[in-house]
């Protein structure tokens, strides 16, 4: 059980505690939470394809970074390596020049990034679970949600006064005209990734890998209580308060934020799209044919790989709903400083 205090905290602060906590937290306390064994499959436990995707996408853009030093592969939030695993693996029989060349660094959540970054950053299903900010509007007042436990065990949800100044700001941004009557997420420990990122940036691709929207797309109707989710056991689960630290909490993610954050810091937006068109564009078609190929003698292993081919591309399924940004952090001039 998440040790809770008797004063209520932010939602986020909840977050934080259930996810992160260094004994009881979903992410940290060595259970199990990728795969069949887990709660949730992301891309990289479906079928290799998108990490060849990806390797090869990599390989050419390295080839822009302008270093006398060597590369570095960041990954944001690394979870049990699989996409690591199979981007590294498919670089060293397709690019092993790219490879010799290459440091792989992976970066947990509450780790410090590396410093004078040069070649690719990369997450899958990162920013989504940072923890987030809870916010109400009612009388057309911006209210924060609080988390407070009470002493019989039970956890009790308060509004109060917004806890940090930078929310206005982020619901302008990620949100443009708040609705009365919704509830929204606010993710400040993005904005302070992006931001330490772009310090510690001499000059690299960024790649954000997540399930998200851009402000126009946000207001439906089926969001008028947030993106806030948690899963247990491959389910929805509709209480966030049940068995903290026990299920995953996960909200959508703006792209709007991700983009103009990364603009007003001199990043170039070079790409959004699907997973699906991501891969499309680079080949998908040509890739399958030749999978097919090996299709023809069917055994245990190449039936398990057909069945994971047709999770990863299967209409409305991951594919379609992950989204893909790539942006460019152009070479950055060392100062004395530095």
């Amino acid at each position: 059980m998440i040790p809770l205090p008797g004063k209520p905290i932010t939602f986020a602060e909840y977050m934080e505690r259930c996810l992160y906590d260094p004994e009881h937290g979903y992410y940290t306390s060595g259970r199990p939470v990728f795969g069949p064994a887990g709660d949730f499959y992301t891309s990289a436990h479906t079928h290799s394809l998108f990490a060849e995707i990806l390797a090869d996408t990599f390989a050419d853009l390295l080839g822009n970074v302008e270093t006398s030093a060597g590369l570095q592969l960041v990954e944001l939030g690394p979870g049990d390596r699989s996409l690591a695993r199979n981007i590294l693996s498919h670089l060293k029989r397709t690019h092993p020049s790219v490879v010799d060349n290459l440091e792989y660094v992976p970066v947990e959540v509450n780790q410090t990034l590396p410093d004078r970054i040069c070649g690719i950053v990369f997450s899958n299903e990162f920013f989504d679970a940072l923890p987030v900010h809870r916010l109400r509007i009612r009388d057309g007042q911006m209210r924060e949600l609080y988390v407070q436990a009470e002493t019989a065990g039970e956890i009790r949800e308060t509004e109060g006064p917004v806890s940090d100044d930078r929310i206005p700001r982020y619901m302008k941004m990620a949100f443009g005209r708040a609705r009365e009557g919704w509830d929204y997420e606010v993710n400040l420990r993005m904005l302070e990734f992006l931001e330490d990122l772009n310090l510690r940036i001499l000059q690299a691709y960024v790649f954000t890998i997540d399930y998200g929207f851009l402000r126009e797309e946000y207001h439906r109707s089926d969001r008028a209580a947030g993106t806030l989710l948690s899963y247990s056991r491959h389910e929805v689960v509709d209480n966030p308060y049940l068995q903290p630290g026990e299920q995953d909490l996960t909200a959508h993610v703006s792209f709007s934020v991700i983009i103009e954050t990364g603009r007003a810091m001199g990043w170039v937006n070079q790409d959004l799209k699907n997973q699906r068109r991501f891969m499309e564009d680079r080949g998908l078609a040509e890739r399958l044919i030749r999978a097919e190929q090996r299709f023809q003698e069917l055994n245990a292993d190449r039936v398990q790989e057909l069945l994971q081919l047709k999770q990863l591309l299967q209409p409305g399924g991951i594919s379609d709903v992950m989204r893909v940004l790539v942006q460019e952090v152009r070479l950055k001039k060392l100062t004395a400083d530095d």
